[in-house]
Protein backbone atom coordinates (compact mmCIF):
# COMPACT_ATOMS: atom_id res chain seq x y z
CA UNK A 1 0.00 0.00 0.00
CA UNK A 2 1.08 3.13 -0.81
CA UNK A 3 2.32 5.61 2.06
CA UNK A 4 0.77 9.23 2.80
CA UNK A 5 3.23 12.23 4.27
CA UNK A 6 1.63 14.69 6.29
CA UNK A 7 1.73 17.04 9.05
CA UNK A 8 -1.22 16.70 11.60
CA UNK A 9 -2.90 18.09 14.02
CA UNK A 10 -4.06 15.75 17.00
CA UNK A 11 -7.52 15.75 17.91
CA UNK A 12 -8.59 12.83 19.76
CA UNK A 13 -7.75 9.80 21.59
CA UNK A 14 -10.02 6.44 22.43
CA UNK A 15 -8.55 2.90 23.55
CA UNK A 16 -7.89 0.23 21.50
CA UNK A 17 -7.16 -3.15 22.71
CA UNK A 18 -5.08 -2.78 25.92
CA UNK A 19 -1.94 -1.37 24.19
CA UNK A 20 -3.16 1.23 21.17
CA UNK A 21 -4.85 4.46 20.68
CA UNK A 22 -7.54 5.37 17.48
CA UNK A 23 -6.26 8.52 17.14
CA UNK A 24 -8.57 11.10 15.47
CA UNK A 25 -5.84 13.91 13.59
CA UNK A 26 -6.54 17.00 11.09
CA UNK A 27 -3.84 16.31 8.50
CA UNK A 28 -2.94 19.36 6.09
CA UNK A 29 -3.46 16.99 3.19
CA UNK A 30 -5.55 14.33 3.90
CA UNK A 31 -7.96 16.48 6.75
CA UNK A 32 -9.88 14.76 9.61
CA UNK A 33 -8.39 11.21 9.47
CA UNK A 34 -8.91 8.28 12.00
CA UNK A 35 -5.71 6.35 12.37
CA UNK A 36 -4.62 3.32 14.45
CA UNK A 37 -1.39 3.70 16.58
CA UNK A 38 -0.43 0.52 17.91
CA UNK A 39 1.56 -0.30 20.57
CA UNK A 40 0.84 3.60 21.63
CA UNK A 41 0.49 2.66 25.60
CA UNK A 42 2.95 1.19 25.90
CA UNK A 43 5.52 2.71 28.01
CA UNK A 44 8.34 4.21 25.93
CA UNK A 45 6.26 4.15 22.61
CA UNK A 46 7.54 4.60 19.48
CA UNK A 47 5.44 7.21 18.43
CA UNK A 48 7.28 9.18 21.96
CA UNK A 49 4.71 12.71 22.73
CA UNK A 50 3.78 12.96 18.72
CA UNK A 51 0.45 11.97 19.41
CA UNK A 52 -0.71 14.27 22.99
CA UNK A 53 -3.57 15.99 22.31
CA UNK A 54 -3.02 19.09 20.53
CA UNK A 55 0.13 18.41 19.39
CA UNK A 56 1.83 18.90 15.32
CA UNK A 57 3.56 16.07 14.09
CA UNK A 58 4.35 14.81 10.85
CA UNK A 59 2.75 11.53 10.33
CA UNK A 60 3.75 8.54 7.76
CA UNK A 61 0.96 6.51 7.41
CA UNK A 62 -1.17 3.82 5.07
CA UNK A 63 -4.66 2.15 4.77
CA UNK A 64 -4.98 -1.01 5.59
CA UNK A 65 -6.80 -3.06 3.44
CA UNK A 66 -10.50 -4.15 4.40
CA UNK A 67 -10.09 -1.64 7.20
CA UNK A 68 -11.65 1.71 7.59
CA UNK A 69 -8.41 2.48 9.97
CA UNK A 70 -4.96 3.84 8.72
CA UNK A 71 -2.19 2.52 10.24
CA UNK A 72 0.44 4.92 11.37
CA UNK A 73 4.19 4.16 10.69
CA UNK A 74 5.77 6.94 12.49
CA UNK A 75 5.27 9.98 13.93
CA UNK A 76 7.84 13.00 14.66
CA UNK A 77 6.74 15.85 16.66
CA UNK A 78 6.90 19.19 15.27
CA UNK A 79 5.31 21.23 17.60
CA UNK A 80 4.47 20.39 21.47
CA UNK A 81 1.12 22.43 22.53
CA UNK A 82 1.81 20.66 26.04
CA UNK A 83 2.57 24.31 27.69
CA UNK A 84 -1.37 24.57 27.49
CA UNK A 85 -1.54 22.34 30.67
CA UNK A 86 -0.67 25.44 32.47
CA UNK A 87 -3.71 26.72 32.23
CA UNK A 88 -7.09 25.21 32.97
CA UNK A 89 -9.06 27.31 31.04
CA UNK A 90 -6.44 27.60 28.04
CA UNK A 91 -6.60 23.89 27.64
CA UNK A 92 -10.55 23.52 28.07
CA UNK A 93 -10.55 26.03 25.26
CA UNK A 94 -8.47 24.19 23.16
CA UNK A 95 -10.45 21.01 23.71
CA UNK A 96 -13.50 22.91 22.59
CA UNK A 97 -12.18 24.00 19.67
CA UNK A 98 -10.83 20.38 18.72
CA UNK A 99 -14.19 18.56 19.68
CA UNK A 100 -15.92 21.53 17.06
CA UNK A 101 -13.23 20.72 14.35
CA UNK A 102 -13.41 16.81 15.00
CA UNK A 103 -17.88 16.65 15.42
CA UNK A 104 -18.71 19.63 12.51
CA UNK A 105 -15.96 18.60 9.43
CA UNK A 106 -16.31 14.99 7.78
CA UNK A 107 -13.78 12.15 7.61
CA UNK A 108 -11.19 12.54 5.19
CA UNK A 109 -12.68 16.57 4.16
CA UNK A 110 -8.95 18.04 3.75
CA UNK A 111 -8.55 21.81 3.90
CA UNK A 112 -5.90 23.56 4.44
CA UNK A 113 -7.45 26.26 5.91
CA UNK A 114 -9.07 24.43 8.73
CA UNK A 115 -5.71 22.95 9.22
CA UNK A 116 -4.36 26.31 9.77
CA UNK A 117 -7.63 28.14 11.52
CA UNK A 118 -6.89 25.00 14.38
CA UNK A 119 -3.36 25.82 14.56
CA UNK A 120 -3.67 29.39 15.13
CA UNK A 121 -6.09 28.86 17.62
CA UNK A 122 -3.93 26.57 19.59
CA UNK A 123 -0.68 28.97 19.10
CA UNK A 124 -2.78 32.15 20.47
CA UNK A 125 -3.91 30.21 24.00
CA UNK A 126 0.28 28.86 24.36
CA UNK A 127 0.99 32.22 23.87
CA UNK A 128 -1.79 33.96 26.11
CA UNK A 129 -0.76 31.11 28.77
CA UNK A 130 -1.33 31.31 31.64
CA UNK A 131 -4.57 33.95 31.92
CA UNK A 132 -4.31 36.18 34.61
CA UNK A 133 -7.05 36.48 37.25
CA UNK A 134 -10.03 38.25 35.58
CA UNK A 135 -9.02 37.60 31.98
CA UNK A 136 -10.89 33.77 31.76
CA UNK A 137 -13.45 34.56 29.75
CA UNK A 138 -11.23 35.18 26.91
CA UNK A 139 -10.90 31.41 26.76
CA UNK A 140 -14.56 31.19 26.81
CA UNK A 141 -14.55 33.84 24.07
CA UNK A 142 -12.33 32.17 21.98
CA UNK A 143 -14.00 29.35 20.81
CA UNK A 144 -17.16 31.28 19.37
CA UNK A 145 -14.93 33.45 16.99
CA UNK A 146 -13.28 29.75 16.27
CA UNK A 147 -16.72 28.32 15.64
CA UNK A 148 -17.58 31.41 13.90
CA UNK A 149 -14.94 31.02 10.90
CA UNK A 150 -14.92 27.26 11.17
CA UNK A 151 -18.22 27.62 9.86
CA UNK A 152 -17.55 30.13 7.42
CA UNK A 153 -15.00 27.68 5.96
CA UNK A 154 -17.75 25.04 5.81
CA UNK A 155 -20.31 27.18 4.13
CA UNK A 156 -23.04 27.71 7.39
CA UNK A 157 -22.03 31.07 8.63
CA UNK A 158 -24.45 33.67 9.18
CA UNK A 159 -24.92 36.91 7.60
CA UNK A 160 -24.12 39.88 9.49
CA UNK A 161 -23.13 42.55 7.18
CA UNK A 162 -27.10 43.41 6.47
CA UNK A 163 -30.51 41.95 7.06
CA UNK A 164 -30.47 38.86 5.27
CA UNK A 165 -33.90 39.55 3.93
CA UNK A 166 -34.20 43.03 2.66
CA UNK A 167 -30.65 43.97 2.70
CA UNK A 168 -30.94 47.20 4.96
CA UNK A 169 -27.39 47.69 6.67
CA UNK A 170 -29.04 50.11 9.40
CA UNK A 171 -30.08 47.16 12.23
CA UNK A 172 -30.87 49.09 14.65
CA UNK A 173 -31.09 48.00 18.35
CA UNK A 174 -34.11 45.19 17.57
CA UNK A 175 -31.76 42.67 15.82
CA UNK A 176 -32.39 38.78 15.67
CA UNK A 177 -30.62 36.06 14.20
CA UNK A 178 -32.64 33.79 12.05
CA UNK A 179 -31.47 30.13 11.64
CA UNK A 180 -34.25 29.55 8.67
CA UNK A 181 -33.06 32.68 6.79
CA UNK A 182 -29.03 32.23 7.74
CA UNK A 183 -28.49 35.83 8.99
CA UNK A 184 -29.54 39.10 11.17
CA UNK A 185 -32.77 40.27 10.28
CA UNK A 186 -33.89 43.75 10.81
CA UNK A 187 -36.45 45.28 12.69
CA UNK A 188 -39.41 45.30 10.40
CA UNK A 189 -38.14 41.85 9.09
CA UNK A 190 -37.56 40.51 12.75
CA UNK A 191 -41.68 41.25 13.34
CA UNK A 192 -42.57 38.84 10.26
CA UNK A 193 -39.55 36.31 10.78
CA UNK A 194 -38.86 35.76 14.06
CA UNK A 195 -35.48 34.83 15.09
CA UNK A 196 -33.04 35.09 18.06
CA UNK A 197 -32.77 38.26 19.47
CA UNK A 198 -29.27 39.77 19.31
CA UNK A 199 -27.85 42.94 21.52
CA UNK A 200 -26.30 45.42 19.74
CA UNK A 201 -22.88 44.81 21.07
CA UNK A 202 -23.11 40.84 20.24
CA UNK A 203 -23.68 41.83 17.21
CA UNK A 204 -20.61 43.58 16.97
CA UNK A 205 -18.89 40.92 18.56
CA UNK A 206 -19.88 38.37 15.95
CA UNK A 207 -18.67 40.91 13.55
CA UNK A 208 -15.16 41.60 14.63
CA UNK A 209 -15.30 37.46 15.38
CA UNK A 210 -15.99 36.93 11.32
CA UNK A 211 -13.99 39.84 10.05
CA UNK A 212 -11.33 40.40 12.11
CA UNK A 213 -8.37 38.83 13.55
CA UNK A 214 -8.86 35.58 15.80
CA UNK A 215 -5.85 37.02 18.20
CA UNK A 216 -7.87 39.86 19.05
CA UNK A 217 -9.74 38.33 22.02
CA UNK A 218 -6.87 38.35 23.92
CA UNK A 219 -5.69 41.74 23.46
CA UNK A 220 -8.91 43.98 23.39
CA UNK A 221 -9.05 45.84 26.66
CA UNK A 222 -11.71 44.32 28.15
CA UNK A 223 -12.78 40.58 27.95
CA UNK A 224 -16.40 40.22 26.73
CA UNK A 225 -19.19 39.83 29.39
CA UNK A 226 -20.54 36.72 30.43
CA UNK A 227 -24.33 38.01 28.78
CA UNK A 228 -22.60 38.40 24.99
CA UNK A 229 -20.65 35.20 25.40
CA UNK A 230 -23.74 32.91 25.95
CA UNK A 231 -26.01 35.03 23.44
CA UNK A 232 -23.32 34.40 20.89
CA UNK A 233 -23.13 30.77 21.30
CA UNK A 234 -27.00 30.24 21.39
CA UNK A 235 -27.64 32.07 18.24
CA UNK A 236 -24.77 30.24 16.51
CA UNK A 237 -25.55 26.94 18.00
CA UNK A 238 -28.91 27.38 16.80
CA UNK A 239 -27.53 28.04 13.12
CA UNK A 240 -25.63 24.39 13.53
CA UNK A 241 -28.39 22.59 14.60
CA UNK A 242 -30.35 23.94 11.90
CA UNK A 243 -28.14 22.81 9.44
CA UNK A 244 -27.85 19.19 11.49
CA UNK A 245 -24.56 19.82 12.55
CA UNK A 246 -25.03 18.42 15.94
CA UNK A 247 -25.73 20.43 19.71
CA UNK A 248 -22.54 21.98 20.48
CA UNK A 249 -23.97 23.09 23.91
CA UNK A 250 -23.88 19.39 24.64
CA UNK A 251 -20.38 18.48 23.22
CA UNK A 252 -18.52 17.06 26.51
CA UNK A 253 -15.56 19.94 25.90
CA UNK A 254 -17.89 22.63 26.11
CA UNK A 255 -19.80 21.01 29.22
CA UNK A 256 -16.32 21.17 31.02
CA UNK A 257 -15.40 24.70 30.41
CA UNK A 258 -19.02 25.77 31.24
CA UNK A 259 -18.27 24.10 34.55
CA UNK A 260 -15.25 26.46 34.99
CA UNK A 261 -17.13 29.59 34.49
CA UNK A 262 -20.38 29.69 34.50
Amino acid sequence: MAHVESEALVLRHVRQGDTSHVVTLFAREGGKIAILAKGNRKPGSRFGAGLDLFNLTHIRYRARPNRDLMYLDTCELRRSFGGLAVDVFGYASAGACAELVDRLVPEGAASEQIFDLFLEVLTILLETAPLAAGEELRAVALPIAFQLKLMDVLGVAPELTGCVVCGDTELGAATSLSAHRGGLLCPRCRAAEGGRRLGAETVAFLRASHFGELAQIMTVPYPPPRGLIVEARAALDALLEFHHHGRPAAFRSRKFLDELWK
